[in-house]
């Protein structure tokens, strides 16, 4: 009698540990609706601003047609110049802190379209 009140009582803290340990994963699903990139190095070309948003608001993947190395650069190698900047991903959970921040340093080469991106951190932040 003692062992099945035993069984019973550990069976139901189970059942409510798997209860409460489920809604706090759900907290933590990310759902990016508009990301603001913000590059802190001003005197970059436009044309190289445009290409960093555009990379950055279609998460990270290639621009179709864009070459990666010219004649100039196979010959020489990449004249890279880095900058720092940031993205913040807006309502990215449900609860506070909502938006995740990330810090970027990314190198890009002045004679081509050669680019790279390191990721250096990422932590989320009160500001929606």
């Amino acid at each position: 009698m003692k062992t099945k009140k035993i069984l019973s009582l550990i069976l139901a803290i189970a059942i409510l540990s798997c209860v409460f340990v489920m809604p706090a994963n759900a907290v933590e699903e990310e759902k990016h609706q508009h990301i603001e990139v913000v590059i802190l190095n001003e005197d970059i070309p436009e044309e190289v601003k445009e290409r960093i948003i555009t990379f950055y608001t279609n998460g990270g993947e290639e621009i179709e047609g864009s070459s990666t190395y010219g004649l100039v650069c196979t010959l020489l190698g990449h004249k890279l110049e880095t900058t720092e900047l940031y993205s913040i991903y807006h309502n990215a959970r449900s609860t506070d802190p909502r938006c995740l921040k990330k810090t970027y340093d990314y190198s890009f080469c002045t004679r081509c379209d050669y680019e790279e991106s390191v990721l250096v951190g990422n932590f989320y932040i009160s500001c929606c």
